[in-house]
């Protein structure tokens, strides 16, 4: 067999905790992965891993084959991306990481356009959590999508590519059986849906006519899931905070209405993050590069609905 695949199996196996995990990851049978990584276990002469019917763990050997393998293959990567790049052919798998809602409504459109430029550059997209932002090369992955308030000193490098302004929103069926809502304070008396990834303790907060207004809110629903809200404020369970690029279209359409819109929620932003490497494989860095030029196309969700967005911008706007 060959050796390098089979640690690059093992490694996979080691940051998931799975055979199945792996197996799925590469586009193999489990009993493929089991047995490449039983290969390497013998071209060692150790174990590598502790194997019981409810769980996985590394061995001692296991560990430094896990620090050491990975370096390994980087170096490996980096010197088959070096002799490749000299045919400057565009070839490979580029491993990206996006929250879900992102990658559906916006990403997919960019990755369609990357891909006629880019044939032979295959984009494998994966879920990447909040809580998993920072293990992100951990995870295999090239690139990270990330969307967030304030950025975090990291090890790795970020790309900002637009503005994402939040707003509340809920049905106008909600709306028609609820009282007036003219200040954040008002939504202490209502059904609040609340993702606790943005706000852990259900703190809402924004910028309105005489500053900053911070509000406590409670409602029926919480969850770290921004589609599954957003399903609940359209179905009338209450009212919801959501960024423009979620829920542009159902404002458009009317199936949601802006709440207190002179009151401005926090905003976000979206960044590319990758690693801080010197030598990026040159598949990487063309589709970062096509993300800094997609950058700088208007965007009508990065702007808000009704913030200055003229009828030219809209139509130049991308589906991003």
């Amino acid at each position: 067999m060959d050796q390098l695949s089979c640690l690059r199996m093992f490694l996979e196996v080691a940051r998931r905790n799975s055979f199945a995990g792996a197996a799925t990851h590469f586009g193999v049978s489990r009993a493929t992965c089991t047995k490449q990584v039983a290969w390497l276990e013998r071209s060692l002469g150790v174990k590598l891993l502790n194997r019981t019917t409810k769980q996985l763990g590394l061995t001692p050997a296991g560990l430094q084959v896990l620090e050491n393998g990975t370096e390994l293959l980087q170096r490996f990567d980096d010197l088959r991306e070096s002799v490749h790049d000299l045919s400057r052919d565009v070839a490979g798998v580029v491993r990206v990481g996006v929250p879900p809602a992102f990658g559906t409504q916006r990403l997919l459109p960019v990755i369609g356009e990357f891909h006629e430029r880019y044939p032979d550059v295959q984009i494998a997209l994966s879920l990447l959590t909040v809580r998993k932002q920072e293990t992100f090369v951990e995870q295999g992955l090239d690139v990270g999508i990330i969307i967030v308030p304030v950025l975090k000193d990291a090890s790795f490098i970020a790309i900002p590519l637009a503005e994402a302004p939040q707003a509340l929103i809920a049905s106008p069926a909600y709306l028609e059986k609820e009282a007036p809502i003219r200040h954040p304070r008002d939504l202490q008396r209502c059904k609040c849906l609340v993702n606790w990834n943005k706000a852990p303790t259900a703190n809402w907060n924004f910028t309105g006519p005489d500053g900053p207004v911070s509000v406590r809110v409670q409602g029926p629903l919480r969850s770290d899931f921004g589609d599954a809200l957003k399903e609940a404020a359209l179905a009338g369970m209450g009212i919801s905070m959501h960024p423009y690029y979620m829920i542009a279209e159902e404002i458009e359409r009317g199936d949601l209405r802006v709440v207190l819109p002179d009151y401005e929620p926090s905003g976000l932003d979206v960044y590319a993050i990758y690693s801080s490497r010197k030598n990026l494989p040159l598949r990487v860095q063309v589709f970062l590069d096509f993300l800094k030029e997609w950058a700088k196309r208007p965007k009508s969700w990065s702007k808000g609905m009704g913030s200055g967005v003229t009828p030219q911008e809209r139509a130049m706007a991308d589906a991003g």
